[in-house]
């Protein structure tokens, strides 16, 4: 199974998905100058979606190639792409592909990025054995790239502490949990933390290294904007649930949200960071 196409993602993904004015370009940055990438650097990312991580880069002159599973989400990027003075577009080049049957030839690229893509892809050792398949032999950089709230240790284990939107998301979870629903198949779940990857690109001759790139403050939203998120099923993680299950689910979440949560319409602003899990082959 290729993994888990955001077709039905494209007219809103942006919206929810998207960074504060110039996260992305202090994310571009920071990756370039730890690397040392140029504008010769040929780039190719994994689920390069509406490009959140990939505009900075086409708009700097870079040499970036991007697939995806899903049309819908190409077609958004390829319309920005010919907006006026959004970038050097005869350096951009956009396809169509699965992560796990790459359509180039081998050692096409110097660098390859995946940011939240492998999680949603049950083979993804087949994914990353593609992605050392098409990197240059040597020289070469996998960046596996993960947006993550910056909390105090436990934090998530004390609700009164907090925010409510953060309340909210915890609480539907542990809804979720209650119900007995399991993991979704037809994608890994595994993130940039686990020890796995580590491992796999060891085996695959490269060393590792993770690194923060940037820390930012996330748009800001409060605890109904959450649960109507969930209602809306806006996240992939909630669209195959069945309908008696996530209609309860919701119901549940609602009565939480009249009944115990303090400020249902404050916005809150959390802070984040962008964080690398970066495999070199020498």
């Amino acid at each position: 199974m290729p993994g888990v196409s955001f077709d039905r993602a494209a007219n809103y993904y942006d919206a929810t998905r998207g960074y504060t004015e110039g996260v992305a370009e202090r994310i571009r940055d920071a990756l370039t100058d730890h690397i040392g990438a140029t504008v010769t650097t040929r780039f190719l990312e994994l689920g390069v979606g509406t490009g959140r991580i990939a505009l900075p880069f086409i708009q700097a002159g870079y040499n970036y190639t991007g697939i995806d599973l899903s049309r819908a989400m190409l077609n958004v990027l390829q319309t920005k792409l010919r907006q006026p003075g959004a970038g050097v577009r005869l350096r951009a080049w956009l396809c169509q592909a699965d992560v796990t049957d790459l359509p180039f030839a081998a050692a096409t690229f110097e660098v390859i990025l995946g940011v939240h893509v492998l999680h949603l892809v049950n083979d993804w050792q087949q994914a990353l054995r593609e992605a050392r398949r098409v990197l240059h032999p040597s020289g070469a950089w996998m960046i596996l790239g993960y947006d993550e709230g910056l909390r105090e240790p436990g934090d998530l284990d004390r609700s009164e502490s907090l925010p409510p939107p953060l309340q909210a998301q915890k609480t539907w979870n542990s809804i979720l949990k209650e119900m007995g629903y399991g993991a979704r198949t037809g994608r890994s779940r595994i993130q940039i933390s686990d020890e796995r990857l580590h491992t796999h690109f060891h085996e695959l001759g490269a060393t590792t290294e993770a690194v923060c790139l940037t820390t930012y403050a996330r748009p800001a939203i409060s605890a109904r904007d959450v649960v109507n998120r969930y209602r809306e099923r806006i996240y992939s993680s909630d669209w195959n649930r069945p309908d008696d299950i996530h209609n309860e689910a919701i119901r549940r979440i609602e009565r939480w949200l009249a009944t115990e949560c303090a400020a249902p319409d404050e916005p809150a602003t959390e802070m984040g960071q962008f964080t690398v899990l970066i495999a070199h082959w020498d």
